[in-house]
């Protein structure tokens, strides 16, 4: 990966439906360059997928939280694999401290947290204890951190 695949994954992170022309006329090269490396990046593995980040409110996912949780080792996997399940789990972390997983959830309501997420994850063979954090407001969310690349040649 060069400075060229970082600066366009850059202008997809702030945007991710911008045209292969526009990315192509922000960076110096042609659109036929663009899509060939979006493809390349797509089929290594580095572009996972395309995606949208909503306001949790429009769409009456007016909870998130986040939840430490602490697991035998040995059900690491059946416990990640029971998460995934979970319509609400956004993403899911090993950590090493303080809590073996950590777990970001959105929800309609707390009554949904409570009922949908939290009684089924302590219910899970494996899980020794949670905790969970209530957030209160969104001050930045994004997928991905591309720092310093909106140009190429030093141009930021």
């Amino acid at each position: 990966m060069d400075d060229l695949d970082l600066s366009i994954l850059w202008h997809l992170g702030d945007n991710s439906r911008a045209s292969t022309t526009e990315i192509a006329k922000a960076v110096g090269v042609a659109p036929s360059t663009v899509h060939n490396r979006i493809n390349r990046l797509k089929e290594s593995g580095i572009i996972e997928r395309f995606t949208v980040i909503l306001d949790p409110g429009m769409v009456e996912q007016n909870v998130t939280a986040y939840i430490g949780i602490n697991i035998e080792s040995v059900r690491r996997i059946a416990i990640i694999n029971q998460l995934r399940k979970i319509e609400e789990v956004l993403e899911i972390y090993e950590l090493l401290e303080p809590y073996d997983l950590l777990v970001k959830v959105r929800t309609r309501d707390i009554n949904s947290l409570k009922e949908r997420v939290l009684k089924a994850v302590n219910g899970f063979d494996g899980v020794l204890g949670s905790s969970t954090i209530l957030t209160t407001k969104r001050h930045k969310e994004t997928s991905c951190a591309i720092t310093g690349y909106k140009g190429i040649g030093g141009q930021t």
